[in-house]
């Protein structure tokens, strides 16, 4: 045993019930709330915990000190090798996740500010409704990171502004302001800055009012809908993101011996 205190370690979660809506704040501000392995176990906890709360009538998830999500944690694991914590077994966590949360059967909404960016991007489109404060912006600077996109954005992003814008936001990774993603249909209702959390806590608790039945039947036929496209898409983004680990791994191994 050694001296001194230990210190328990921060939640990367946090989550609440505020008049019959749960709030979920990704809890990594110094990291911009950036996404690791463990955020996805927390988030699946926490979801499971408000969901068999019979009060809870809808969820809200935003970031803590007002910035969503920078995306996933490309340092919080190994870049290359197999298991639950190489790149392929993250991939795998999150869309195993992302599909938990699509199925809730209450409303569930993005609340941006700062910027979703990434895997922040992809959480965000996977809820019911995406509320985003006026000065906050979206990317996908995965090529960038000579990472490939996923969390089903490159499928969601093709499926909801066309091919080729989608093949601009993901190839170029330039900022899409908060305003053009509304006009493009990416984001459901602006907020002014600092407000998006409370709007989307009203839209919510407007939502809750409702017949429950009524509710979750049409978001599992809004699910259905896109639930086959997007089932075979995903092992296609697992496949692409081992492919690309093992390049990775190659072109390191290259430049090692040179």
């Amino acid at each position: 045993m050694t001296g001194g205190h230990e210190t328990t370690p921060e939640p990367l979660v946090l989550k609440e019930v505020r008049d019959g809506i749960g709030l979920i704040l990704l809890n990594r501000p110094r990291q911009r709330n950036a996404l690791r392995c463990e955020s996805w176990t927390e988030l699946s906890a926490a979801l499971t915990a408000l969901v068999g709360d019979d009060c809870v009538g809808g969820v809200v998830i935003a970031g803590s000190s007002g910035f969503f999500s920078a995306g996933g944690d490309l340092k919080s694991g190994p870049a290359h090798g197999t298991g639950a914590m190489a790149p392929a077994g993250r991939v795998e966590h999150a869309q195993q996740v992302l599909a938990q949360l699509r199925a809730l059967p209450v409303p569930t909404l993005a609340a941006v500010e700062g910027a979703a960016v990434g895997l922040g991007w992809s959480l965000a489109l996977s809820c019911d409704l995406l509320v985003s404060a006026q000065d906050a912006f979206f990317s996908a600077p995965f090529v960038a990171r000579a990472v490939v996109p996923d969390g089903g954005l490159a499928w969601r992003l093709t499926q909801q502004v066309g091919r080729q814008r989608a093949a601009s936001l993901l190839l170029r990774g330039s900022r899409l302001s908060a305003a053009e993603a509304h006009r493009m249909g990416l984001v459901t209702e602006l907020a002014a800055a600092g407000a998006a959390v409370d709007t989307a806590l009203a839209i919510a608790a407007e939502l809750a009012s409702a017949d429950r039945g009524a509710v979750e039947m049409t978001k599992r036929l809004i699910e259905s809908a896109e639930a086959a496209q997007l089932a075979a898409f995903q092992p296609l983004e697992l496949a692409v993101a081992t492919v690309a680990q093992h390049r990775s791994a190659a072109a390191t191994a290259r430049a090692y011996y040179v």
